[in-house]
């Protein structure tokens, strides 16, 4: 069957009942780049996340890029984990710094403490000093760092959290992400897939009010203005990573609909899990037993034993409207970063890997669409 308007894919953006009028204002002010809309939008992140400060970008490529800036360390030597998008590897590559690979949760797709402490003894070993510890948290779900943040005091390395899948979340402690608790930030992505979207854009949350300012400088050039004979200096190489106007007020109009998205995802989630319990000798439903949370992916781990063999499935669901999707490669199996690697652990990674599987959700879906996705289960396992 080929691919119609009807295409259900993996995520989607939802712009319904966007404000056009708020949007053509915004077009007729003075500044339409990095100006009070901004700071608004600025304001309204940092209150949702409780957290004491927030500067927005064009883009959470562009946020990871500033907090590793802001650091100012001259070798730069980050432990990521193995399954990840390539954004944070390929910054730290391309500013000559190292990459330490770190083991994940086969359960959850995060690193766990185990993970970290055995890659930490293998880094004193080896007399490898890391700097920066870059935890994401994946599919929605949140990553408790307490037990991370003394460990990493201990041994001087910098926390930066991935919250790029996880905006509006919660943990079961109810602490909210984004708000910097055990980390120096946390770093999001409004990308048209994730929870909330301003097109393109991101944002940086923190406590500390030096690195904010550096965080401020670092967004525009670094550039400070002087006087009109000598216009500018520059304390620093940096880059434009400034978010437009109009962008930070789609945000705010997606920022008064986030509770909304939110409770669609959820009810969409409780008719997966309802539907897909048929299948349990099959796959597990990543999160299942963890409802709360901003559901950003909707994840099958396939089991070993099962007869569903996901490249098989992946073209099924492609021939027939539906869209699917892996999250991630892990990173080690990219040739690119070959002599950027220190250190590398990879057994959980491929594990998690080879099982995971995402299915369409997004808050544009349907029940009928659910219904839809599970009767093509049913067709491919015959069942």
């Amino acid at each position: 069957m080929k691919k119609n308007k009807n295409f259900i894919h993996y995520g989607m953006q939802d712009l319904n009942g966007l404000h056009f009028t708020n949007l053509k204002k915004t077009l007729k002010k003075q500044f339409i780049t990095n100006g009070n809309i901004c700071k608004d939008f600025e304001k309204s992140i940092s209150k949702l996340t409780r957290s004491k400060y927030t500067v927005v970008c064009n883009n959470g490529t562009s946020a990871l890029f500033m907090t590793v800036l802001a650091c100012n360390y001259k070798n730069i030597i980050a432990i990521v984990p193995n399954i990840n998008f390539v954004a944070i590897s390929s910054l730290i590559t391309l500013l000559k710094g190292k990459i330490i690979l770190c083991d994940v949760n086969p359960e959850t797709g995060m690193v766990d403490i185990d993970s970290f402490k055995k890659i930490i003894t293998s880094c004193k070993k080896k007399k490898i000093k890391p700097n920066f510890f870059f935890p994401v948290h994946y599919a929605g779900n949140i990553l408790d760092l307490k037990e991370f943040k003394e460990i990493c005091k201990n041994n001087k390395i910098s926390i930066i959290e991935d919250g790029c899948h996880s905006f509006g979340s919660r943990g079961k402690d109810g602490n909210i992400i984004g708000n910097c608790k055990y980390s120096l930030a946390t770093t999001f992505s409004f990308h048209p897939v994730k929870n909330l979207t301003t097109i393109e854009g991101g944002a940086i949350t923190t406590n500390n009010k030096n690195y904010y300012n550096k965080l401020l400088e670092i967004r525009s050039h670094s550039l400070k203005l002087t006087n009109i004979t000598d216009p500018y200096i520059l304390p620093m190489p940096s880059l434009n990573f400034r978010m437009g106007e109009i962008n930070a007020q789609i945000g705010l109009d997606q920022l008064s609909k986030l509770e909304t998205f939110k409770k669609k995802r959820l009810k969409l989630v409780k008719e997966y899990i309802k539907k897909f319990k048929v299948f349990d000798k099959h796959f597990k439903i990543l999160n299942d037993e963890n409802q709360d949370i901003f559901w950003h992916l909707f994840v099958i781990l396939l089991k070993k034993n099962s007869k569903l063999k996901k490249n098989s499935l992946m073209r099924f669901l492609k021939d027939n409207n539906v869209g699917s999707q892996i999250h991630y490669k892990p990173l080690h199996l990219h040739n690119s970063y070959k002599n950027s690697i220190l250190l590398k652990e990879k057994k959980n990674s491929l594990n998690f890997y080879n099982s995971q599987m995402t299915l369409p959700l997004h808050s544009l879906m349907s029940i009928k669409d659910i219904d839809y996705i599970y009767s093509l289960f049913i067709k491919f396992l015959k069942l």
